[in-house]
């Protein structure tokens, strides 16, 4: 029988987040804007309620959340921050750290996570280069192995969280080259600490005026070998749960955003006025509104349709790899589309107002977009599904 309801567990947690969001990252939207980075109280807000490290195991002093419970208040999260900065922080943080808790070694387990479930450390993810994206085959970033552990060369790009982790404390899950003539399969994944090794750079960013956005090169940075993640020469096969994990966190972040851009463009239509009567009373208004919402109720389905199967892959081989890559490919791509189309609409509805700096929708149009890109692009997701539907056979 099909259950479409969360624990009671959940509401509860759903209802905390979204009490904690309304009251101490909402407010805080336009001061995080003017100053281009997060407040020191919303990071010690997530901190204390126990939102940087919810994948983390109980053992190293997390929630150990699964994925739909962590989606929960990755979407309230999202209705707060329309900038989608504070969400960046929160779903990178959480994947890359579930990551390290399933596939890092005892040592590193040890050495990390508490960091991360106190919020007093921050994890990365370091995979994009300047001269590529997906195509993790081209890396050009590599590890030799030494006696003690490995030396890394790498030059990573278009990275989320550089300078919080570079003032907080933290590092990167990051993808290099081991066996560099192996293609794919000679990938491995390295926690990478924050160290005067590292040379930061800083890009800015279109929207997320509060997440910080850059680039590091290393050219001799050492690490033991208790921080590879997984086997050597095996990242490119987990990796992808990593990303999957993040993409379906995206997909119900998106659609949290767009929901709360749809209210704020009703109340706006309800009290607007034109020709006599309220903009609410036309009809080709109300046909946008209702395209908007059905979409956006079918985005937030499908994304924690792809959370659940996330979860049941994960914990019981319920489904295979591929049937949760073709899902959660589906609802990022859906609910980044749709997404932007229904926070699009909602500024177009507010007229003038909507265009100004001063309207939520304006930020949230830019934030969405970013999601459009990161953690795979829209067209990486329309291959993932082609592939799955077709076979492989027929994409290659």
């Amino acid at each position: 029988m099909l259950d479409f309801s969360f624990s009671e567990e959940q509401n509860l947690i759903r209802q905390s987040a979204r009490e904690f969001c309304q009251k101490e990252i909402a407010p805080k939207i336009k001061e995080m804007i003017s100053k281009r980075r997060i407040p020191d109280s919303i990071f010690s807000g997530l901190a204390r309620m126990g939102y940087l490290g919810m994948t983390v195991p109980e053992k190293y002093g997390g929630m150990g959340a699964d994925a739909v419970t962590t989606g929960l208040v990755a979407e309230e999260i999202g209705r707060a921050d329309p900038t989608a900065s504070i969400p960046v922080l929160f779903l990178v943080d959480n994947a890359w750290s579930y990551l390290v808790s399933k596939y890092g070694t005892d040592h590193l387990k040890e050495s990390v996570l508490p960091g991360i479930a106190k919020g007093s450390s921050l994890m990365g993810i370091a995979s994009t280069e300047p001269d590529f994206g997906s195509d993790i085959g081209s890396m050009k970033s590599h590890a030799r192995e030494t006696k003690s552990g490995f030396e890394v060369h790498a030059d990573k790009s278009f990275i989320s969280l550089v300078r919080d982790i570079k003032e907080r404390g933290g590092g990167y899950v990051t993808v290099v080259k081991t066996k560099p003539d192996a293609g794919t399969s000679g990938t491995s994944l390295l926690y990478l600490p924050h160290s005067e090794k590292l040379e930061i750079s800083y890009l800015e960013e279109m929207g997320r005026e509060g997440s910080s956005w850059g680039a590091f090169k290393t050219d001799g940075a050492i690490v033991p070998k208790e921080n590879l993640i997984g086997k050597l020469n095996g990242g490119f096969k987990i990796i992808h749960e990593g990303f999957e994990f993040a993409r379906g966190l995206i997909a119900v972040i998106a659609g949290g955003s767009a929901q709360a851009s749809i209210e704020r463009g009703i109340s706006y239509m309800k009290t607007r006025k034109a020709f006599g009567k309220e903009i609410a009373r036309y009809q080709g208004l109300q046909f946008d509104l209702a395209s908007d919402v059905a979409r956006m109720e079918t985005a937030l389905l499908m994304g924690y349709k792809s959370l659940w199967m996330y979860d049941q892959e994960q914990k019981f081989g319920k489904f295979s790899r591929f049937e949760v890559s073709k899902n959660i490919a589906i609802a990022k791509l859906v609910a980044t589309t749709w997404g932007f189309d229904a926070i699009n609409d909602a500024l177009q509805w507010q007229g003038a107002y909507g265009y100004s700096k001063e309207c939520p929708e304006e930020w949230a149009l830019r934030g969405i977009r970013s999601f459009m890109l990161a953690e795979g692009s829209r067209e990486i997701m329309k291959l993932i599904i082609a592939r799955e539907t077709l076979g492989k056979e027929y994409t290659r």
